[in-house]
């Protein structure tokens, strides 16, 4: 039986029925049945970066007795301390998962956002990559049935279902005329 593992952020069902086929026909082509194939997905724990052919994981420093042959290609180290999120090619599980956090906050706040309001609440109007990483977060809310989404296209709103910590409205004044006594 081969088994084929594949890790990779998060994919829909269609996705991955649709790259599963994929793999399984290729395969099936050189000469493997179909119905021995088993495509496997996992969720990626880690950074990887990719570069020259060579994986390698982030977190793992190279040890002083590794040696990069120039046929491999150049591995990456680790990303500089000071290097912002908002302008790597790629986020960390913890990035996201503290941006997602965020966005969660900020629609509890203010009950209902759209995609521009929460780009600018969460400061990141000036990323490429920001309007993809929202859709995704608020189809994952509503998949969750935590959100509710309003409207189309630019006109879309994505409403929170709870209760939301609005600012309380103070209870109006009411004012009684004071009778005066009669004489």
């Amino acid at each position: 039986m081969a088994m084929v593992v594949i890790h990779t952020p998060a994919l829909s069902r269609v996705q991955k029925q649709r790259i599963g086929d994929r793999v399984i026909e290729a395969l099936h082509n050189e000469g493997l049945p179909a119905s021995t194939v088993v495509v496997l997905f996992k969720a990626e724990d880690a950074d990887i970066y990719l570069d020259g052919g060579l994986l390698l994981e982030a977190s793992a420093p190279l040890s002083t007795d590794q040696t990069v042959k120039p046929s491999t290609g150049f591995v990456p180290g680790p990303p500089s301390a000071t290097q912002d999120f908002k302008t790597k090619v790629r986020r960390s599980r913890q990035e996201l998962d503290e941006l997602r956090s965020r966005l969660v906050a900020l629609l509890q706040d203010r009950g209902a956002l759209s995609s521009f309001e929460a780009q600018d609440g969460l400061d990141l109007s000036d990323c490429d990559w920001a309007p993809a990483t929202l859709r995704r977060f608020f189809a994952d809310l509503e998949t969750e049935g935590v959100i509710f989404k309003q409207g189309q296209k630019r006109g879309t709103r994505y409403v929170w279902k709870g209760v939301a910590n609005l600012p309380r409205v103070p209870t109006p004044v009411k004012l009684v005329k004071k009778e005066e006594p009669e004489n």
